[in-house]
């Protein structure tokens, strides 16, 4: 079966200024245009005067900017996946004793396959709660699992999810054994004062920056 390479329709939206009583647009009133292909679009604002000129150029400039965001296209990080929705319960004569629901995981990434850890057990208390803040707690945890410091089994609660990206980003495995947990997550009692700050020592007195290094 051949697979189908037509390339995608072309969409441009165009949405001019009002005229005034003239008819005329205002002199460098601004118009917008949208341009469409497939799954990726570009919108841009010009100044436009009346003239066609105006909107040839603009379109040409649309068209540049498309084929580029074609050729790079935005990287969307994966969603979480939704957790499994429990089984429907069967009708009929309740039995006299039966075992709890068990607690939904999440996958988490590793260097070598993933690990399933229970939801309540990995959380983010920064007030982070969209899609991509959860997807990048699950590769910290990941990492913090690769570098022996958590096996997923303890709770633990991650503040400013991004920021601590950033900061553990240049450290490999090998360079997490100078740390503690502690030192990237809140972990004990929930009411626990916190834990983490820009320069927490570790037990081997190594320090951790907000750049992401460490020094002796």
């Amino acid at each position: 079966m051949l697979k189908d390479t037509t390339t995608p329709p072309t969409i441009l939206t165009l949405t001019l200024p009002t005229p005034e009583d003239g008819g005329i647009a205002p002199e460098r009133a601004t118009a917008t245009l949208l341009i469409q292909r497939g799954d990726l679009a570009h919108i841009q604002q010009f100044h436009y005067s009346g003239d066609l000129p105006d909107v040839m150029d603009a379109i040409r400039a649309a068209m540049t900017a498309l084929g580029a965001l074609e050729d790079d296209p935005p990287v969307i990080p994966d969603l979480p996946a939704d957790p499994p929705k429990p089984a429907p319960k069967a009708k009929g004569k309740p039995a006299a004793s039966s075992p709890p629901d068990e607690e939904p995981t999440i996958d988490i990434p590793l260097n070598k396959g993933t690990l399933a850890v229970k939801i309540s057990h990995l959380k983010i208390v920064g007030g982070e709660s969209d899609a991509a803040a959860y997807r990048q707690a699950a590769l910290i945890a990941g990492k913090l699992v690769d570098g022996k410091l958590w096996d997923g089994q303890t709770p633990i609660r991650l503040r400013d999810v991004y920021a601590l990206a950033k900061r553990m980003q240049h450290l490999a495995d090998r360079e997490l054994s100078l740390f503690t947990l502690d030192d990237f997550a809140e972990t004990g009692a929930a009411d626990a004062p916190e834990t983490v700050s820009d320069t927490s020592p570790s037990p081997n007195g190594a320090t951790f920056s907000s750049n992401g290094h460490h020094a002796a």
